[in-house]
């Protein structure tokens, strides 16, 4: 290979005859190597002298540019020296104390191995070859699903396997004896990449290995899109929409909704149809409603729901969902309006914004809707949630006013949904501001109760009681927790009385008694006399006292 000037080689030792390769840019060679000044021969560096060959990735700029053109030149096994003008070391800065600024350097190197970034187990098993390069810069990992296409022919040219265009999970198995080989190939390409793979006998088919052509057609983006994101909706984008923009709540949208199946088959009634509304108003069902705030504009996504009975009950989508435990719906985006970002709104927009979002939060509360109806709540307190930018003070007192009822309302939905937890949370934030609001201190003590902390329930409950004497559900809540405290007691002094019936039984040793010793004779009689006298001195005392 020809280098260029400033880089001289001269071959020392020549690589074996059946070592006819050479490392290229990204792989990951081995050296040793003798480092010396041109003018007076002194070594500055040795990874001989360290015992300890040197790695480095071949072209990535990691070592000086004379190392990585020349070791791209030199075979396994084989001794080079090679002379590097400045500009191919350290150039004017040089490396001190021990190079000098502008020196020319001489490498004595050896080559003992490299590992070819192609070579996708590294033991010679996978070796790929770059048929069609793809684009972007995702590439697919373990878990994710592809659409791609498989070809494996024997090494004769004869058909073994042929799958076009088919789904596939890296990881899941489903290919059987190829399974490894395309986990493998597939998580280093990108979309729209092909690769032909020569594979020994132990990564193909056949006693002689195979050849395996591997496209990667698509790489699904899978995202969870339920409510706590507990994977029980997801979203599959089976085709990319425009831009980075999805829409808001309060946005107009105009979706596709294609196809509605149970997994298998479709569902009956269902007929596709183009739907247009607000969106997270309530006016379609849940699953949409959490699906088209997450999809551009010309996405095509499918997303399986595994709640039906509460999240896909659709009139106008007319879907029959009863005993159903999954339900998938085919939807592509066609057009949104998109909003103005909050950041944007002035202050009097912004609790406008806010007043209109409490409003809807409170009709999907009032239908049942609750989990979207918390949802919105929670916007309208990350939209207020940072009053002292407010500079119109009128607004800033209407939308403080908003925010805690949003967080009262938020924190009814929590408590509906049993996140007993996150309720006590919610309510906290506005006990801390406001010590005797009454609906929070109801709110909270209905989150102790179902936290099971009875003591602190009754303790809140009779202060709402305090501060609300005619509050009759305070007075049902304090019963509840009165009978679940009494409960709570009985249990103890059960446990109690189990554990005090078990003393006493058995023998109980003396203790200590293993470990006395006996006293000689002599001692004995000295302690008996003194006995004696300590039991005398201690009766006449009695005596004296009683007189």
């Amino acid at each position: 290979a020809e280098l260029p000037e400033g880089v001289t080689k001269e071959v020392i030792t020549a690589a074996p005859v059946e070592n006819s390769k050479r490392p290229k840019a990204g792989d990951e060679v081995t050296v040793h190597y003798v480092g010396t000044l041109a003018t007076d021969g002194q070594e500055f560096d040795s990874s001989r002298a360290r015992d300890k060959p040197f790695n480095f990735t071949l072209g990535q700029g990691a070592v000086i540019k004379g190392w990585d053109v020349g070791v791209a030149t030199m075979k396994k096994g084989e001794v080079s020296r090679f002379t590097l003008a400045p500009d191919f070391a350290y150039g004017a800065s040089g490396s001190p104390p021990k190079i000098p600024a502008n020196a020319t350097l001489v490498f004595e190197i050896e080559l003992l191995s490299w590992i070819a970034k192609d070579d996708l187990f590294q033991d010679g098993g996978m070796i790929r070859t770059l048929l069609t390069p793809g684009t972007g810069w995702k590439e697919p990992k373990f878990g994710d699903e592809v659409r791609c296409s498989v070809k494996v022919t024997a090494l004769d040219g004869s058909l073994i396997d042929d799958r076009p265009s088919f789904d596939y999970v890296l990881g899941s198995g489903v290919l059987g004896m190829i399974a490894r080989a395309v986990d493998k190939a597939l998580s280093g390409m990108k979309q729209g990449e092909s690769w032909k793979i020569d594979c020994n006998k132990d990564y193909a088919y056949g006693d002689r290995g195979a050849v395996m052509e591997i496209t990667l057609e698509q790489i699904y983006e899978i995202r969870d899109v339920s409510f706590d994101s507990n994977g029980t909706m997801l979203k599959k984008q089976v085709k990319e929409g425009e831009g980075w923009d999805m829409p808001k709540e309060s946005c107009k949208v105009k979706l596709r909704v294609e196809a509605a199946t149970d997994g298998k088959a479709p569902l009956p009634g269902f007929e596709a149809r183009t739907l247009e509304f607000i969106a997270c108003n309530g006016e379609v069902c849940d699953a949409v409603e959490c699906a088209v705030c997450e999809m551009k504009k010309g996405e095509l996504a499918e997303i399986k729901c595994y709640r039906p009975e509460r999240w896909c009950v659709d009139d106008n989508l007319k879907l029959k969902v009863n005993g159903l435990k999954q339900v998938n719906l085919r939807l592509e985006l066609l057009d949104f309006e998109k909003g103005q970002d909050t950041w944007q709104m002035s202050d009097a927009e912004k609790v406008e914004y806010a007043t209109a979002g409490k409003d809807v939060g409170g009709n999907l509360f009032r239908k049942g809707r609750i989990d979207l109806a918390l949802q919105r709540y929670k916007k309208v307190v990350d939209l207020l949630n940072y009053l002292d930018g407010f500079k119109d003070e009128e607004a800033k007192g209407s939308a403080t006013s908003i925010k805690k009822a949003c967080l009262l309302n938020r924190a009814a939905c929590q408590l509906k949904l049993q996140k007993f937890k996150e309720a006590k949370e919610t309510v906290d934030g506005v006990l801390k501001d406001e010590p005797q609001n009454v609906k929070a201190l109801f709110r909270s003590a209905q989150a102790e109760l179902g936290l099971g902390n009875f003591l602190e329930c009754i303790h809140k409950a009779k202060k709402v009681l305090e501060l609300d004497p005619q509050c009759r559900e305070a007075r049902v809540l304090l019963k509840d927790a009165n009978v679940g405290q009494k409960e709570v007691d009985k249990k103890s002094r059960d446990t109690f009385s189990k554990m005090c019936a078990g003393l006493g039984k058995g023998p109980i040793p003396e203790p200590y008694k293993d470990r006395r010793f006996e006293k000689p004779a002599n001692e004995t009689k000295a302690d008996e006399s003194v006995a004696t006298e300590a039991s005398g001195n201690g009766t006449a005392a009695e005596e004296k006292a009683a007189q």
